[in-house]
């Protein structure tokens, strides 16, 4: 998805810094599963400004 950032799920928790600070976050993944658990892991590192995109393909349909 254009302007996206590809965070592997299994290298998040060491990775969390980078979202300091931003509006919005939105996850995605291929299935929807992955999305599910990062946005878990997040909120309960703190940030309540998760939205779970679902798949790729739905998140890429509103990015133009």
């Amino acid at each position: 998805v254009k302007g996206s950032v590809n965070i592997p799920l299994d290298t998040l928790p060491t990775q969390l810094a980078k979202f300091k600070g931003k509006k919005t976050i939105v996850v995605f993944c291929r299935s929807g599963s992955r999305s599910s658990m990062a946005k878990s892991i997040l909120e309960k590192n703190g940030y309540s400004n998760v939205i779970n995109g679902g798949t790729w393909e739905d998140v890429n349909q509103y990015v133009k």
